[in-house]
């Protein structure tokens, strides 16, 4: 995911925390660091099979026309995807869920995902008319005109707040799976 993609920071906080770092600093560093990035990926396979339930389709047409061309018409459910990042000595790690993005293209939906998400303002061009209005009352911005507002879907919000009483539970697994996979090693 690039800086512009929209992404969702994941925590574990107060009490549960500091289970978690009492378990983690029971294990070497290299050990915690992949249980917890283990942990992160199996309960973000679950967010993100939500959100594809959640999201929006829109049309279904592999293409569209935009201002007169014809362009790929990508989905924002097909595009879904995860990173799990972790940092010093396994203890702090974030997770983001987004959109794939190819840059410089249309075949990714990348740049509608907050539209779609947050909503947006429908604006279209002023007249000349409201172009003289907007600016004596003091506009800035007085060549576009709002004329509606369409309303945030939400649906990745909600696919964390659905999924959110397992994210300890799949810790404590990942944790506990990685101390056998190092004892059978060992």
């Amino acid at each position: 995911m690039s800086s512009n993609a929209f992404k969702v920071a994941v925590e574990i906080d107060g009490g549960d925390l500091e289970r978690v770092n009492r378990k983690l600093s029971q294990l070497a560093v290299p050990t915690a660091t992949k249980a917890l990035k283990n942990g992160f990926r199996t309960w973000f396979k679950k967010v993100r099979a939500t959100a594809v339930q959640l999201a929006p389709m829109g049309d279904k047409g592999a293409t569209e026309r935009v201002r007169g061309q014809i362009k790929p018409n990508p989905h924002i459910r097909d595009n879904f995807t995860y990173s799990v990042k972790g940092y010093s000595k396994g203890r702090v790690v974030w997770g983001a869920l987004g959109v794939k993005e190819i840059r410089g293209s249309y075949t990714t939906p990348h740049w509608y995902l907050r539209w779609v998400e947050f909503g947006h303002e429908v604006k279209r061009k002023a007249t000349l008319n409201e172009q003289l209005l907007l600016k004596s009352r003091g506009e800035r911005r007085f060549k576009t005109i709002q004329i509606g507002r369409v309303k945030g879907r939400f649906f990745i919000r909600r696919a964390y707040e659905a999924n959110a009483y397992a994210l300890l539970p799949i810790m404590d697994q990942a944790i506990a799976d990685q101390v056998l996979k190092e004892w059978g090693n060992g």
